[in-house]
This record gives structure tokens, C-alpha cells and sequence, in this order.
């Protein structure tokens, strides 16, 4: 029969489960399991003796927990309740403003889906509000009391939305976040479903549309990033028809009346623009408006010999723009002096160079197949038919520069034949695939300089294309139909881009490579498991405990940096 023996080993007992029998007459022990020291012996106890869950469930945690966390140690929740004070009960409107912004980073939908994503997510222990105060109804109300109906022709020094960009930009200077005055401008538009009938809104209208969707109704934003550290220091919504070179008037309005109340100097501030603002009279706007500017050129209004120097002769930069070239030189723009600047990247080359040859490729292909059809017996083609279609093949950049075509029409129809012209590749590449022309006042920056400060274009580039794509922010869906609600919501859309930027600067501290995709990816992982045990005893409350997933060693040291472990052991037990 087993029974349970205590050895002692120097000052320690150590317990042994043995097994007795008669060898040759004799009590013997036959066999013997180690069991280890009485603390040992005692947790395997109560391991077998531990409840087992009645119910778990799944909470979303490691994003909007982070996100929660970054608004309140910016100070960005505390100045949407100053703005928005709390009512007697129930959440506020910062409350319903704050939520839209982090639904739009973690899970972008309607309004409609908000409360049953609220719900799985630890926003609900932290805030606790019942899911269903948060309704598409309760939204609209909300923004409501952020940009009353009344309140939305007043001029800008009384518009509330106006006053709040004013106030965040105060914020994020308090922090010392705008510290290189390096700001990037561009502009973009997003297409809207908003029926032709409808004429509440003024915002959304048919232009054209940079995803290609000129049939839509759709609605432009500029947007200032600051340079550095990526945070959204003021945006407009503007009509969908404005072009992009008429919007940078009211921008640069807007801009300098930003710098001017947060009591920032204009001439320390450099601007960066795309190429699709430069124009003779934003540029004189720029000079009048004394601020420091850095702008892509059009190609055709470069230099030709600067813009066509041979690589070989463009100067190296240093190891921090690994493959970029550059070479300056100073030249009459605008009956004024600018610095001009040339700057070759291999990597954009190379980009090029891919996109011209699929494009290449498959435009050929066409061009062959059309050939084929016009030479079919009782084809009949009109000539206009023919030339809209092949010159929407050739839209695509360089392909007219590439691609020969003559169009003759015989007795028996028309006949195609085109050409690959080698000449004008090899041209291509030496002369234009990744260069960039930039224009800037500050004559005395060296080219590499202008350079370095043309990279927060591309930062805010980055923005637009992870709006549009979903990937950093969902723009989209937006089922918004008037004019005040299409503005709020880019308001909270902006919101959450500043506070993914922050929240990507702290987590740089503990992996200085992370992108910020790689960012949303490990947190969205991150999950809080909510176990519910039996009561002890017959009358007691049952039992919760919480539990962080599985995490990897990147995940481990994003928890531990961004305090997301302290939060998870204070979650509201209930």
C-alpha cells in the first residue's frame, strides 16, 4: 500500500511516495516517486483542487487600452472635458468624441456597430457605461451640443471646432511637440455616397477624385502635420470642386493665424508642400505671409539642366538618407531668387521603375489584342471610339513617352501599329525615374538640408494613404450627410491620427525600429480574458479574474513601456 515518507537532506524535508512489499521474508521498498518539498507538495494540491471557470469571455484590450491611456497622459482628455463638460449623469460629449476616435483606429464602422464593440472592449470596465448609451441616436446627439446648428455660419473666432484645433495646437506646444517647426501641408479628397438630391450638404460635391471615383459626390481636407513628431496641428474640410491650388489660400490663412495666437514666430517655421500647391500665386502668398517654405516643383518648370545632371555628378548624403542624392544651386523663380534642389533616390527609382513596366507590359498587351479586333472582318470601329481608348491606356505616368502608336484607316477599316520606343526608356532612366525637384527660400540651406526637410512630406503622405486604406485610421465608412457632422467627424479622425502619433513615440522607446503598423498589429493581440468562478462556500458572490493573453517578447516589452500591465491589474472588478 503507497504511503508518503519525509527524507531529510541537510535542513530541508523532502517528501517521497513509496511502495512497501516482502522480499525474502523481508519489508522492502519496491518503488518510490519524488515529490519534492512540502511548498511543492502543497501547490500541486491546490492546483488539483482549484475551481474550475463557470464562464470566460473575450475582452479587446491592448489598442484601446493604449490609446485610453496616451489621451489621458497628453492631457488630451482633460482638455475635451474642459471644452465639453460632463453632464449630472451619463457620459459626455468628450466621452462620445473620444470613443468615435479610438472606434475609427481599432474597428472602423457605423455608429450603429460602436456599442457592441464598446462592450467586448475594456473601455467598458474603465468607463462604465452601459453599452447602450452609446447609439448611433445618442452620437448624433452629442455632436449635437459639440456643433449646434446655430453655431455652424459663425465666423471662425467663435466656430467651436475652430477654437478647439486652436486649443490642441496650445496643448501639444505646452508638451514641447512642435519643436523643429518643421509643418507638412498637403491636401486630399474622399469620395461620399451622399445622393445628388440631397441639399442639406454643401460640403460633398463631384470633382475629381484621387481614387478615381469622379461619379461620387466627394469632400476635400487639407491637413498640417507637424514634421517631427506627426501630430495633426489644424485641418479643413473644404468642398469636394475647390481645386487643390485654390485651397491653399484659405489654408495659409488658417496656418498663420494658428502660429500667430500660440505666439509662434512665422520666420521659424518651414513650410513643406506638394507639387500640386505650387503656383505663382501661392508662392508670393508664401513670401507675404513671411514664412520659411519648401515645395516640390512640376517637372516642366524645373531647371532642364539641373533636373537632367547625371546621377554621377549629384553629391552622396549622409548615412541618415541612406541612397539619396542631392545637388542645389540657386536660380530666378518668379522674378525672385530660390534655392533649387535636385534629389535622386534609388529606392524611388526603383519603385518607378516597377510601376512603369507592369504598366508597360499591360498596356501592350492591349494595344495588341485592339489590333486584333480592328482586323477582323466587319469590325466596325469609330476612329473617336479608338482614340479614347488608347489614350486612356497611355494616361498612366511616362506611357505616352514610351508607347508609338499610328491609327490609318484603309478600305477594309482601321489599322493599328505601335511601337516600344528604346530611346526614350533609356532616357527615362537616366534622366527623370527617381528624381524630385524642390524649390525653397531658404538660400542659405545646403541641398541636403532641403532634402531632410522634404521628408515630412512624406510622413503626411503616410497619413493619407493609411486614412484612405484603413490601415492606421478608417476614414471609411462615413455615413454622415451634413455639413456639421462630416466636419466633426474629421475632427475625431484628425484626434485619433495625433493620438496614434504620440502613442507611437512611446512605444519607439522600446523598440526604436517599430513602424506604426507593426504597433497596431502587436496590440490589437493583446486580449484580457475574464473568468467567472463559482462562489465559495453556498451563499458567497462568485469569483472574477482577469488574464492578459499569451504575449510575445515584443508584446511583453510594449505592455511593460506603456503601463498597459498597471491597468490591466487595476481593472474595475465587478
Amino acid at each position: 500500500m503507497p504511503s508518503l515518507v519525509a527524507k531529510k537532506k541537510g535542513n530541508k524535508l523532502y517528501y517521497y511516495v513509496v511502495e512497501s512489499a516482502r522480499v525474502d521474508g523481508q519489508p522492502r521498498i519496491v518503488h518510490q516517486a519524488y515529490l519534492g518539498t512540502a511548498e511543492k507538495l502543497a501547490a500541486m494540491v491546490r492546483d488539483r483542487t482549484a475551481p474550475v471557470p463557470v464562464a470566460a469571455s473575450l475582452r479587446e484590450f491592448g489598442l484601446p487600452a493604449a490609446l485610453w491611456l496616451v489621451a489621458q497622459q497628453s492631457g488630451v482628455w482633460d482638455w475635451l472635458q474642459s471644452l465639453w463638460p460632463a453632464p449630472r449623469s451619463g457620459p459626455s460629449p468628450a466621452h462620445y468624441l473620444l470613443l468615435a476616435a479610438i472606434h475609427r483606429v481599432c474597428q472602423p464602422g457605423p455608429k450603429t456597430e460602436v456599442a457592441q464593440w464598446y462592450r467586448q472592449s475594456i473601455l467598458s470596465a474603465l468607463w462604465n457605461f452601459a453599452p447602450e448609451r452609446f447609439t448611433s441616436q445618442a452620437f448624433w446627439d452629442a455632436f449635437e451640443q459639440i456643433l449646434p446648428q446655430a453655431q455652424q455660419d459663425l465666423p471662425w473666432q467663435q466656430d467651436p471646432l475652430e477654437k478647439a484645433q486652436l486649443a490642441l495646437l496650445g496643448l501639444w506646444k505646452e508638451k514641447q511637440l512642435v519643436s523643429r517647426r518643421l509643418l507638412a501641408y498637403d491636401t486630399t479628397n474622399f469620395y461620399t455616397y451622399i445622393a445628388s438630391t440631397n441639399q442639406r450638404n454643401q460640403l460633398a460635391q463631384r470633382g475629381h477624385n484621387k481614387q478615381g471615383r469622379h461619379n461620387l459626390r466627394q469632400v476635400g481636407l487639407s491637413y498640417v502635420l507637424d514634421g517631427e513628431n506627426g501630430l495633426s496641428l489644424c485641418h479643413h474640410v473644404y468642398p469636394g470642386n475647390v481645386a487643390d491650388v485654390e485651397e491653399f489660400s484659405t489654408a495659409l490663412a488658417r496656418i498663420t493665424r494658428m502660429l500667430d495666437q500660440n505666439q509662434i514666430a512665422r520666420d521659424t517655421v518651414t513650410l513643406v508642400l506638394d507639387k500640386g500647391s505650387a503656383a505663382l500665386a501661392n508662392t508670393v502668398a508664401l513670401e507675404e505671409a513671411r514664412l520659411g517654405w519648401i515645395s516640390a516643383l512640376p517637372w516642366n518648370q524645373a531647371p532642364a539642366e539641373l533636373r537632367s545632371r547625371a546621377v554621377e555628378e549629384l553629391a552622396v548624403c549622409s548615412s541618415a538618407q541612406p541612397g539619396v542624392r542631392a545637388a542645389g544651386e540657386k536660380i530666378l523663380v518668379h522674378g525672385r531668387e530660390y534655392l533649387c534642389v535636385v534629389k535622386y533616390s534609388a529606392s524611388f527609382a526603383g519603385e518607378q521603375l516597377h510601376s512603369v513596366t507592369t504598366s508597360l507590359s499591360r498596356v501592350l498587351q492591349r494595344l495588341r489584342r485592339l489590333a486584333q479586333q480592328l482586323n477582323k472582318p466587319r469590325a466596325h470601329w469609330k476612329q473617336l471610339q479608338v482614340m479614347r481608348k488608347i489614350k486612356r491606356w497611355l494616361s498612366a505616368p511616362f506611357l505616352a513617352e514610351l508607347i508609338r502608336y499610328q491609327l490609318e484607316e484603309h478600305a477594309e477599316g482601321w489599322h493599328l501599329q505601335f511601337d516600344f520606343d528604346a530611346a526614350a526608356f533609356s532616357q527615362l532612366l537616366a534622366q527623370r525615374l527617381g528624381r524630385t525637384v524642390l524649390l525653397t527660400n531658404h538660400l542659405d540651406w545646403s541641398a541636403e538640408q532641403v532634402v531632410a526637410g522634404y521628408a515630412g512630406q512624406q510622413s503626411i503622405e503616410r497619413v493619407f494613404r493609411g486614412l484612405k486604406d484603413g490601415d492606421w485610421l478608417g476614414w471609411d465608412p462615413m455615413h454622415h450627410w451634413t455639413d456639421r457632422k462630416i466636419r466633426i467627424h474629421a475632427f475625431y479622425c484628425m484626434l485619433g491620427i495625433s493620438l496614434l502619433h504620440y502613442l507611437h513615440k512611446q512605444a519607439r522607446v522600446a523598440w526604436a525600429d517599430l513602424s506604426l503598423e507593426q504597433l497596431l498589429e502587436e496590440l490589437a493581440e493583446i486580449k484580457q480574458f475574464v473568468l467567472l468562478y463559482p462562489p465559495q462556500g453556498e451563499k458567497g458572490p462568485a469569483r472574477t479574474a482577469y488574464v492578459l493573453s499569451q504575449q510575445t517578447l515584443a508584446q511583453q516589452a510594449l505592455v511593460k513601456t506603456l503601463g498597459l500591465e498597471q491597468l490591466h491589474r487595476s481593472t474595475p472588478r465587478g
